[in-house]
């Protein structure tokens, strides 16, 4: 939880491209006393080379924002690099020694000084991230409360249709047939007998149906014959859930690193 009198602020990721990999720099949301550096290899790599880096940008990113750094390096799946070959030591994490320009660090997130988890007397993120945009804790929950008032708008009209689906035009027929003219009871009369008589062609296979109706019952029959399946052999369909979750997840990091080298090496 955030200090009492501390603003929650969020700042927006900074993301840079290297030639092998790229990475994405949090800022400090509210009382945690770390930054986050995650780098991302789109491509293969070599673990002696990737603890390297890890602890490069260490160095160069304490250099630009004086803030305790947890590092991580993640594949093209997001799935966590070890480069010392161990889970428990897959984090990275630097700071400043007190009262010195000499940055310490080390592997053990389990064997680090009490100080740094400290929140007691924390630094002003805006004066140490001001080259970096940032909402306030009043205009995230501001933003959410309109995109619930959006919400509830579209519900309303939804409501409001099925209403006039359902109970206006019912009530409007009754109204027509006991106090409108005879010809225009009688024109809704022939026009609801001559839907009947098309959707009863359509029933028996007497009227083609169109492409997109062919096309939504295909799609439906494909959905109906993979259910089956996946109820028979639940096993395969979560390997196959977490195969296309994977690809997908390496499809949007490759785009992602696509994107940053379009942009070019910012001047640190």
């Amino acid at each position: 939880m955030a200090t009492p009198d501390r603003e929650q602020l969020y700042f927006d990721v900074i993301k840079e491209n290297r030639d092998s990999y790229f990475v994405e720099y949090q800022p400090p949301v509210g009382s945690n006393p770390f930054a986050i550096l995650s780098l991302v290899y789109p491509g293969t790599y070599e673990l002696n080379k990737v603890g390297e880096s890890m602890r490069a940008e260490m160095v160069r990113w304490l250099a630009r924002y004086p803030v305790p750094l947890m590092v991580w390096a993640w594949d093209v799946s997001e799935n966590t690099i070890w480069p010392n070959g161990s889970s428990d030591n897959a984090c990275l994490v630097g700071w400043y020694a007190p009262g010195t320009n000499e940055i310490a660090s080390s592997w053990r997130i389990d064997e680090l000084p009490t100080f740094l988890n400290d929140t007691t007397s924390l630094p002003d993120w805006r004066t140490i991230y001001k080259d970096v945009p940032f909402r306030t804790d009043t205009q995230v929950k501001t933003n959410a409360q309109m995109q619930l008032n959006q919400t509830r708008k579209q519900n309303l009209t939804l409501v409001i249709i099925l209403v006039f689906w359902v109970a206006v035009i019912p009530a409007a027929w009754e109204t027509i047939k006991h106090f409108g003219p005879g010809w225009l009871g009688l024109a809704v009369y022939v026009y609801a007998l001559w839907q009947a008589f098309r959707t009863g062609r359509k029933l028996f296979g007497h009227v083609k149906p169109t492409r997109l109706e062919e096309e939504k019952a295909e799609k439906e029959r494909k959905m109906n014959h993979y259910y089956y399946h996946c109820e028979r052999n639940p096993a395969g369909f979560a390997k196959i859930l977490i195969e296309n979750i994977e690809k997908d997840t390496a499809e949007r990091t490759l785009k992602e690193a696509e994107d940053l080298k379009k942009k070019g090496q910012p001047p640190f």
